[in-house]
């Protein structure tokens, strides 16, 4: 095993890592507030999973199904599970305990409305992971040292398209956990990162040097970035005022006048970190129509809230 400098142990990646994966599985999920901000509403969503382990070589040398995994029953279990959201019973079968590096449980922020789509992600890579667990053992009762069972990654992506009214692209959660180990050898589903991506927020101001751009406000399309590491405090915060930030976003760039689209994303980043308390925001702002045959022209930025003092 690979070393960690907590209590839980997290083997090493190994020199060969293959992948399974599920795009765009749409589920019906009942998590958080729609767009509306009505609680408890079914939604669409899009979830993407890829699964990582070590390997697929023998079934490949094989061409044999019984030693890799079935990402039939894998899709099945995230369907059966998702069915239940949010009454799930504490302890449910095909899943593992998820904890942080520290080794400490992560608990779901605002459960008891099924609002909280961190734990949406986090019990399906729960499920995932404990699964690529359990066909590993099978698998290496079949063929004796054929995979490395004690390796595993899952990175979930879920994506709510109609979320935000001001945000065309809707909200993304992504989330990457790995299998761990705690001293007594119990296996874990250890988060190691996860962030929010508000996608696609339609503006329109005043931007620009050419004196035609002064004329008239033109669209900007804004996207947003976080990012966390253990830590349920930021994500709290996000949860609970996203929506508020993605409308204030929209509204005071509309009301900007300003030359360059770099001075545009710092009064965004500002407005993200400082007034909406995030550690830390990755801001990109592009004009559609700045080039006649580019379908935008923009600029990134990451900054911090201690970047503004």
């Amino acid at each position: 095993m690979g070393e960690c400098r907590t209590i839980i142990q997290i083997p090493s990646p190994p020199e060969l890592v293959d992948h399974i994966c599920l795009r765009n599985v749409q589920l019906h999920l009942s998590s958080g507030t729609d767009a509306w901000h009505r609680l408890g509403r079914r939604q669409p969503c899009a979830m993407s999973l890829k699964l990582s382990w070590s390997s697929v070589s023998a079934s490949a040398k094989e061409d044999e199904v019984d030693l890799s995994l079935d990402y039939g029953k894998l899709n099945q279990r995230i369907e059966e599970l998702v069915q239940e959201w949010p009454n799930l019973r504490e302890g449910l079968g095909n899943q593992i305990p998820v904890v942080s590096l520290h080794g400490q449980p992560v608990h779901g922020l605002l459960v008891e409305r099924g609002q909280d789509i961190c734990l949406v992600a986090r019990k399906i890579a729960s499920l995932a992971l404990a699964y690529l667990y359990e066909r590993g053992q099978a698998i290496n009762a079949i063929r004796p040292g054929a995979v490395q069972e004690n390796f595993g990654q899952c990175e979930v992506s879920l994506h709510l398209p109609k979320a935000l009214l001001r945000a065309e692209g809707g909200l993304l959660h992504r989330s990457v956990h790995k299998l761990g180990y705690n001293p007594a050898d119990a296996v874990a589903a250890v988060m190691i990162e996860d962030g929010f991506r508000i996608e696609n927020i339609r503006c329109h101001c005043i931007i620009g040097v050419n004196a035609h751009e002064r004329l008239e406000k033109q669209p900007v399309v804004v996207s947003l970035e976080t990012k966390g590491r253990g830590n349920d405090d930021w994500r709290e915060r996000f949860l609970n005022t996203y929506q508020e930030m993605t409308r204030a976003v929209a509204e005071e760039v509309d009301k900007t006048t300003f030359k360059s689209v770099e001075a545009l994303v710092v009064f965004i980043a500002r407005l993200v970190t400082v007034d909406f308390g995030n550690e830390l925001v990755t801001v990109r702002a592009e004009k559609p129509n700045a080039l006649a045959f580019a379908e935008g022209t923009g600029v990134e930025i990451t900054r911090s809230r201690e970047f503004f003092g």
